[in-house]
């Protein structure tokens, strides 16, 4: 995916921009609370903010500002207490503002780990520790003292905690025999590799995690922060290749034991003879013997994988769009700022308060746990950004309802918006909040409508201009594959879904918390 494409044809290209501007439009949808044009004299006023934060002091701004954009330029550390602002209250005054400090950091609340089947080639089983076959599907967990076996031409990887992976040959059959419990005060997985070869790439997210990896002649635990290394069990030996990092090998009966570094294989012999040790050959390359298992998933995420990607606007805007490619669908759920994150996060109360503290990264992890979902891209529009987009695109055809019609001085129904029409249009103080949500979705629409007709086309510079001004992890070249498969698509539907949200009073305050269950399955079946 990551890949450079060649621009062979202008239809290529504009197909790229096509989704750019998906992204952009579908951004403009977020438009920030802001004030349109230059502000007068006699609407600035002066803000002083001390305490906990990067850059206290005065700042002369426009009224109407929001406490989220004024914490957002002062800048906010991991200690900043922001708990005591209302984040959308508009300043139309002189004000005092102070930040103070929590004992802690912001932080992630630590997460259950576990051991998934993410991906497999051929025929895989999965047999409990009952004996009995269980259904093998991709992300389904492994429990432990369940056994994994691949037969002829099958491979299988599976994750393992947080950052670690280890992929499964032909011919192979591994027992997890522990998975994170209590040894000698570490959390400790343990495999037992029976026979066949597998790959391992361990990396610890904490210094509390231990890997094992048991072989009928020697164990082998993995030291220090990681390690990659290859294991092949033979009926008389067992060869480990040590790609990278430290490996402590010791026979299991306990009368031989080695270091082994990076760079260094080891042949352990049934017959007790010492083990042999060697510089690493050359030809020993685990990519290229697990090649068939990567080209397959790859081309499977990148044919039947959704694009996932979260838009934030400054302040409170933010949707999470994934593109099913596979169905011809295309979902927006948009997600309220004020929705409660406490549960995944520690010293943060709202999704508003975790993009001030770590901005669209953090925020799109929060939301990935909420809607049990891999969002890998984000971006990030201001209200310039929008402006920059919509003259770019000529104006976009939105249906104007009568509220915002009267504002704008135009005719009620469907209006081609010029740029400043358009931040008019969405504009939160117009006619209310929900006013501004269902706007919001109407423009979200008007640019699938866009992309699908193809009356929204881009140049491959213009998509360039546009993604160097904006915070986001999109390339350009992401944008040319991703629109090309846009426009392979037939019959695309579009389908706006709201967070399910249950309201929860606890010491007297109301908190929006995430609906968990609702919210993971909130895609299904669409």
């Amino acid at each position: 995916m990551d890949a450079p494409v060649k621009k062979k044809s202008s239809g290529a290209i504009n197909a790229a921009l096509g989704i750019m501007g998906l992204f952009i439009l579908w951004r403009i949808t977020h438009l920030c609370i802001g004030v349109f044009g230059e502000p007068r004299p006699a609407d600035l006023c002066i803000v002083n903010i001390q305490g906990n934060v990067l850059h206290p002091g005065k700042y002369r701004i426009p009224s109407g500002m929001t406490h989220f954009e004024i914490l957002k330029v002062a800048g906010i550390r991991p200690t900043s207490d922001i708990s005591s602002f209302d984040l959308a209250q508009q300043v139309s005054g002189d004000k005092q503002l102070d930040v103070g400090t929590m004992p802690n950091a912001v932080s992630i609340k630590k997460q259950p780990d576990n051991v998934r089947l993410e991906f497999s080639l051929g025929q895989i089983s999965i047999i409990g520790r009952d004996g009995k076959s269980r259904p093998v599907e991709e992300g389904q967990a492994i429990a432990a003292g369940d056994r994994v076996l691949s037969e002829e031409k099958s491979q299988a990887e599976l994750s393992v905690n947080a950052y670690s992976r280890m992929d499964v040959d032909e011919y192979s059959e591994c027992v997890f025999d522990k998975i994170n419990e209590e040894e000698k005060n570490k959390k400790l997985v343990a495999v037992f590799q029976k026979s066949g070869t597998c790959w391992y790439k361990i990396t610890y997210g904490a210094k509390t995690e231990l890997f094992r990896t048991t072989t009928p002649l020697v164990n082998i635990s993995v030291a220090g922060t990681g390690a990659d290394f290859m294991v092949v069990v033979r009926q008389d030996e067992i060869d480990i290749h040590d790609m990278d990092g430290l490996l402590l090998v010791e026979r299991t009966t306990g009368s031989e034991a080695i270091n082994m570094i990076s760079g260094q294989s080891a042949v352990i012999f049934s017959d007790n003879r010492p083990f042999q040790v060697s510089q690493l050959a050359s030809e020993v390359n685990p990519a290229d013997r697990f090649s068939s298992l990567t080209k397959q998933k790859t081309d499977f995420v990148l044919r039947n994988m959704p694009l996932n990607f979260l838009f934030c606007a400054v302040p409170s805007v933010y949707y999470f769009i994934s593109v099913h490619f596979e169905t011809g669908k295309v979902h927006a759920v948009n997600i309220p700022g004020s929705v409660s994150v406490e549960e995944f996060v520690q010293g943060c109360s709202t999704l508003d308060q975790a993009f001030l503290y770590g901005g669209a990264v953090f925020v799109g992890t929060l939301i990935e746990q909420i809607m049990d979902a891999r969002i890998p891209k984000y971006c990030v529009f201001t209200k310039d950004d929008v402006i920059r987009a919509a003259a770019s695109f000529g104006g976009i055809s939105v249906d104007v309802d009568e509220k915002a019609a009267s504002t704008l001085r135009v005719t009620k129904g469907i209006q081609k918006l010029n740029n400043e029409q358009l931040v008019g249009f969405l504009k939160p103080g117009l006619s209310g909040s929900e006013d501004f949500q269902a706007r919001q979705i109407r423009v979200i629409k008007a640019v699938f409508e866009g992309l699908r007709s193809k009356n929204i086309i881009l140049t491959a510079l213009l998509a360039e201009q546009m993604l160097a001004n904006l915070e986001t992890n999109f390339t350009v070249s992401e944008v040319m594959n991703q629109y090309a498969k846009f426009n392979e698509g037939h019959n695309w539907s579009f389908k706006e879904h709201a967070l399910p949200i249950k309201q929860v009073t606890q010491k007297g305050k109301v908190r929006n918390d995430p609906n968990i269950e609702e919210c993971k399955t909130l895609l299904q079946g669409n």
